[in-house]
């Protein structure tokens, strides 16, 4: 199979719960590589939220229609980012050490501090989703693409907080021509379809909550895990619908 069809496959296996055919070889090299197709993911999840949401907002209410196409795009997802940012807020909110933090994020069970920090991600989410016309198209491609490459941003600049997991696998061991591909698609994909001034608020608010957020994690836990990678999708997300909002008002 042809290498960047097979990163494709597993970029999608790895991010979503789509049907997809099977690779039967994947070395750990592939799976670094399929990082590249992070933002292309996010571009497609994108446009099937802004699809489902121009089609059910002329059916009900904007906030209705908000909810079912955000559910739609959280499930097509198989809330794995959303499962990030929960074991990432129990484990910052438990105030332990750095390894007794590190053992509850790996803890399969969500605690008060992530049911919290997830209801005001997806209120957030939903209420900026329902206040952005369908016809501006353009932030449901841009948002969840930079949150993807936000995730490929801290990969490559801060190391795992553990020796093992998904941290241990992409933690400053990816190829640095796949960030250099995913940040120059991105920028390519801004430059086209925003005004030039909107193009510099997206660099900015991905760069700092980026550099905010991994310097946050490498000061509490020493570095990155693959929960926090999640929860940088998740809050990238957050911030990029505002920005978008204040962009509009």
């Amino acid at each position: 199979m042809f290498a960047p069809i097979r990163w494709l496959i597993l970029a999608l296996q790895f991010a979503t719960i789509l049907p997809t055919p099977s690779v039967r070889t994947a070395t750990e090299r592939d799976i670094r590589c399929s990082v590249v197709w992070f933002p292309v993911i996010g571009m497609l999840l994108g446009v099937l939220l802004w699809v489902f949401q121009s089609f059910f907002v002329h059916h009900m209410p904007s906030l209705a229609a908000s909810v079912v196409s955000l559910s739609i795009y959280t499930l097509a997802t198989g809330a794995l980012h959303l499962d990030g940012l929960m074991d990432t807020a129990d484990a910052m909110g438990s105030r332990r050490p750095r390894e007794a933090a590190l053992e509850i994020m790996k803890d399969s069970r969500v605690g008060a501090m992530g049911v919290v920090v997830c209801l005001f991600a997806i209120l957030g989410k939903w209420s900026a989703i329902a206040s952005i016309s369908p016809d501006h198209w353009e932030p449901f491609v841009v948002v969840p693409m930079m949150s993807r490459l936000g995730m490929i941003w801290s990969m490559v600049v801060a190391p795992s907080a553990r020796s093992q997991g998904l941290g241990a696998l992409f933690a400053r061991k990816i190829p640095r021509w796949t960030v250099a591909v995913a940040t120059c698609l991105c920028g390519a994909v801004c430059g086209l379809v925003l005004p030039f001034q909107q193009c510099l608020w997206v660099l900015l608010y991905a760069i700092l909550t980026v550099t905010l957020f991994t310097g946050w994690m490498v000061h509490r836990f020493g570095g990155t895990t693959g929960d926090t990678y999640g929860a940088l999708n998740e809050i990238m997300e957050w911030v990029g619908w505002y920005v978008f909002l204040c962009a509009s008002a």
